[in-house]
């Protein structure tokens, strides 16, 4: 079975991808007419047909999309197929096992957070939503970047359609810049802050394409932030490492001032979301309290421990060049005394 999915030509594997697109499209017409199912335990509805939380059906509804959901499995598709592809061809010792699950459980992360238990219920409870946003760019993405997903891409097009279409991209000055970390530690900052600073944030409750657009942006802020920083993939900036450091270290002031952002007001924010019926869970100034305490906490949290492993880093990278320069001179002590 894997040789054959290897085998897939690209012909057939767009074929297969329009017809799951067409299912999928008719999937989400179903379900925007009202419609809803029961699977097993799960109730699964659209976005526009959640019932009111109650316990414990909130943790057993599913507000699905189908067609944002498969396009995040055709992109998991995708990579399982360029994975066999580099594998069968004998190139798998680039992309062992563990960078396919780890990309996998990032795709996966992602679609139950978006659209997982609980998540139906995003437009109804804060704290929700800091959960989403903290899991879309800070845990996901260093995921599917542990995949190597770009090197994948590369290795798997070939000399010709790297020269011809991938490198034209990649090697652009424009691209370069864009990639910049600086742009990256920009957007981390950016995107959330001026998600809940400005009217977006609320009118993503009535506008479906706003809604999961910002997903998108926060997973796409999150990609661009962690590129530099996690190895498997090809870019323009190996960052020192002082500055990785630093880098990485801004996620601690970044997340203590979203935290605080809804954890020191005294008011609500978002009348909106206090005028959601409610018969279970906290009232609206609590569950805003708890979204600013789950950002400050767990952004503290995450900051220390990346802080920390980009220092064990850098103190392993300057013990093996203490080791090869003590192997030099070594080397060189031999050769004088020979001569």
């Amino acid at each position: 079975m894997p040789l054959r999915l290897a085998a897939l030509g690209p012909r057939q594997f767009a074929l297969a991808w329009v017809g799951g697109l067409a299912f999928a499209a008719l999937l989400t017409w179903w379900l925007r007419a009202g419609n809803s199912a029961s699977v097993a335990f799960v109730f699964v509805c659209s976005v526009d047909n959640v019932p009111p939380p109650e316990f414990p059906d909130v943790f057993f509804t599913v507000a699905l999309e189908p067609l944002p959901v498969y396009l995040l499995l055709s992109a998991a598709a995708a990579y399982l197929l360029l994975w066999l592809r580099v594998r069968h061809a004998g190139r798998g010792r680039l992309f062992p096992a563990w960078r396919l699950a780890s990309f996998m459980s990032g795709i996966a992360l992602v679609i139950l957070t978006v659209f997982g238990p609980l998540a139906a219920y995003d437009r109804v409870f804060l704290f929700v939503h800091m959960i989403q946003h903290f899991i879309l760019i800070t845990i996901a993405p260093p995921l599917i970047l542990l995949g190597g997903p770009m090197t994948l891409l590369l290795v798997a097009a070939g000399p010709q359609r790297r020269e011809r279409w991938i490198y034209p991209i990649t090697h652009a000055r424009w691209f370069e810049l864009f990639t910049n970390p600086i742009v990256g530690l920009f957007l981390f900052a950016a995107v959330p802050i001026l998600w809940y600073i400005t009217p977006l944030f609320e009118s993503s409750f009535t506008n479906d394409w706003l809604h999961f657009g910002g997903y998108a942006v926060f997973l796409f802020a999150g990609i661009h932030y962690w590129w530099p920083v996690v190895g498997g993939n090809p870019t323009h900036w190996n960052l020192p490492h002082p500055v990785r450091l630093f880098y990485l270290f801004a996620l601690v002031p970044i997340h203590a001032f979203l935290g605080s952002l809804f954890y020191e007001p005294s008011r609500v924010l978002y009348q909106q979301l206090a005028a959601q019926p409610r018969l279970w869970g906290p009232r609206p100034l609590l569950d805003q309290q708890i979204g600013g305490a789950i950002m400050f906490l767990a952004g503290e949290a995450l900051g220390l421990i990346a802080t920390i492993a980009a220092a064990a880093a850098w103190a392993r990278a300057d013990e093996r060049e203490a080791k090869r320069h003590d192997a030099r001179l070594a080397r060189e002590r031999a050769r004088a005394t020979g001569g």
